[in-house]
This record gives C-alpha cells, sequence and structure tokens, in this order.
C-alpha cells in the first residue's frame, strides 16, 4: 500500500509539473505570419519582445479604419490602425500607425514623417513614443481595394518627451477595412 501511495504522490507531481510547463509555453506569444489575405493580425517588437494586439475589457485589441473623407481640404485618404494589448499589464500597450491623406500604394516604402500626406507611427505605454521623421518605414506588401485588404510590414524607432527611445521592429500586419 506504501508503494501504491508513493506512485500516486510521484504521478500527481509529475502531472502538475507537466501541465505547469505546458502553460507557460502557451503563454509565451509570438509574431503572427506574414500573411496578405486578410486575416486581422498585427505583432512586432518592442525593444525585442513580442507585442500582439489582444481583446479586453469589451474592447478589440485591433481594429481598423481607412476612410477617404474626399477632395475637400483636411480630405483625402485616412488610415487609422490603433493596435492594443488590453490585457497587458499596467501600462496598457499599443502601437498605433496612421495616415492622414495618403492613398497607400501596394509596393510602395514610405517613410514615417509627421506631417500631412505621409504615414506617422507611434508606441504608447506610461508614454507616448513617437517616430520622428525618417526614423522608420512602413511598406504596403498589399492593397486589394475590391476586396478592402492591406498588409505590410513596419519598423521605427520611437522617441518621447525626454528622448528616450524605443525600436519597434519585425512589425506586420494583415487586415481588411
Amino acid at each position: 500500500m506504501k508503494t501504491i501511495n508513493s506512485l500516486a504522490t510521484a504521478f500527481l507531481v509529475l502531472a502538475i509539473f507537466t501541465f505547469s510547463k505546458c502553460k507557460k509555453e502557451n503563454d509565451e506569444m509570438t509574431l503572427p505570419p506574414e500573411t496578405a489575405i486578410g486575416a486581422m493580425t498585427f505583432g512586432c517588437k518592442i525593444n525585442g519582445k513580442v507585442f500582439v494586439p489582444r481583446d479586453g475589457n469589451g474592447r478589440p485589441g485591433l481594429y481598423v479604419q481607412y476612410v477617404n473623407l474626399g477632395n475637400v481640404p483636411g480630405g483625402g485618404w485616412h488610415l487609422n490602425i490603433p493596435a492594443i494589448d488590453w490585457k497587458s499589464s499596467s501600462p496598457i500597450l499599443s502601437i498605433h500607425i496612421e495616415t492622414d491623406s495618403l492613398l497607400v500604394l501596394e509596393g510602395m516604402m514610405y517613410s514615417f514623417k509627421n506631417s500631412k500626406g505621409n504615414p506617422i507611427a507611434f508606441h504608447d505605454a506610461s508614454d507616448t513614443y513617437l517616430a520622428l521623421d525618417n526614423s522608420g518605414n512602413l511598406f504596403i506588401k498589399k492593397h486589394d481595394q475590391v476586396n478592402h485588404i492591406l498588409s505590410g510590414t513596419f519598423s521605427f524607432v520611437g522617441t518621447n518627451s525626454s528622448g528616450q527611445q524605443v525600436h519597434i521592429t519585425e512589425g506586420r500586419f494583415d487586415i481588411r477595412y
């Protein structure tokens, strides 16, 4: 009987160790694959650590707006991709890619610039880290205007008001608008 209790205890300890290790491995985030099918994926690395948006608190982690406000002053094509990890510990982390008055074209590489007619990017954490002029790129891999699919890659160095920097690398998105 003592042998059976010892075996049961050993099995229980082994099972707990095995399942807790699997849980930890599954919790580690990985970047989504680079696709161009409208998969509604987004990811990058922030100073080498994987970031992916996650829904939480009744809010979506990723949503997209790409609208044409017409041929009037302040009009044109406006892209807004806020990617937010609502499950991150304080502070909430996010990456934003936006354009103001820019029709993004397939196969084009754009430099981030903080002016009308250009893409901008920033990272929000406990502070805002803005991609300063020419500190990064946005490449449009696919833009299917019929099926409303937009996919691409990005990277930038974000700088806050104190001059501190964050490095956003290996960025990719595959969205529907």
